[in-house]
């Protein structure tokens, strides 16, 4: 996500030879506010616990059933 930021920011920064620096401006506040929302999620997930899924109670053993009776070949 940050290397699709960073090229963003250099296509961006290249291309600012051609444009005004309104529009420069513009894209760069774009970028810093997805990068806020970037960090802000990652505080997030840093703050915050994995949640513990609940495991599956043990089942008893059961005994395993006869295999299916095989019908008999027919005499050619």
């Amino acid at each position: 996500m940050l290397r699709h930021v960073d090229a963003t920011l250099g296509r961006a920064l290249t291309r600012a030879r051609t444009r005004s620096a309104g529009v420069l401006r513009k894209q760069i506040s774009g970028l810093q506010s997805g990068l806020k929302k970037l960090s802000g999620g990652l505080e997030q997930l840093e703050a915050k616990p994995p949640a513990a899924s609940p495991k599956r109670g043990d089942r008893p053993a059961t005994a395993s059933k006869p295999a299916r009776a095989r019908k008999p070949k027919k005499a050619a």
